[in-house]
């Protein structure tokens, strides 16, 4: 006879685990809007300089102006390319954590729908059970488990790896001051 307490007890444990991974995927989900935003913004600047740049330099073959205009088109031009190259620099990187975030945010779904198989293996096994069932879904529950610890070790490089380009923002902003 099924005691459907113990199996009851037995589908908790990876209720517990999907509930720890769904916490986890909530954080890495605004992680990762927040850096799909800060790149769309880095775009629109990319593209507003580029487009800038383009205009003050062919005002600057065409101006007569007196000689301090011009120096002063020419720092606002020498200013406009080093934050060109700034966000040349930085968007690659961002790029690399962009694509780490996702195939982590991919990793803690794929342990979730993993974590929900066990589920219906460990009822399976309370039904009809076949001995093997039972390896079955203790198998799918590690492997689901090695999957989130694939997801935080993604996340961990992520994080550090994270700090370069505001680093490199700040210590390029301070020579340029020098």
């Amino acid at each position: 006879m099924i005691n459907i307490q113990s199996v009851i007890g037995l589908i908790l444990a990876p209720v517990v685990m999907i509930s720890s991974c769904t916490l986890f995927m909530n954080g890495l989900l605004q992680r990762y809007d927040s850096l799909s935003a800060r790149l769309r913004a880095m775009h629109v600047e990319h593209m507003e300089l580029i487009h800038l740049i383009q205009k003050e330099s062919e005002e600057n073959k065409n101006d007569p102006r007196e000689i301090g205009a011009l120096r002063e088109l020419n720092f606002n031009l020498n200013l406009n390319k080093e934050r060109l190259k700034e966000l040349e620099f930085e968007m690659p990187h961002l790029l690399k954590r962009h694509k780490l975030q996702w195939n982590a945010i991919l990793a803690a779904e794929t342990t979730i729908g993993i974590l929900v198989l066990s589920m219906f293996e460990i009822g399976f096994h309370a039904i009809t059970h076949i001995d093997w069932m039972q390896m079955v879904a203790m198998f799918t529950l590690m492997a689901g488990a090695l999957v989130f610890f694939i997801c935080i070790m993604i996340t961990a490089f992520e994080f550090a790896f994270s700090p370069k380009s505001v680093v490199f923002e700040v210590q390029h902003g301070l020579k340029l001051s020098q």
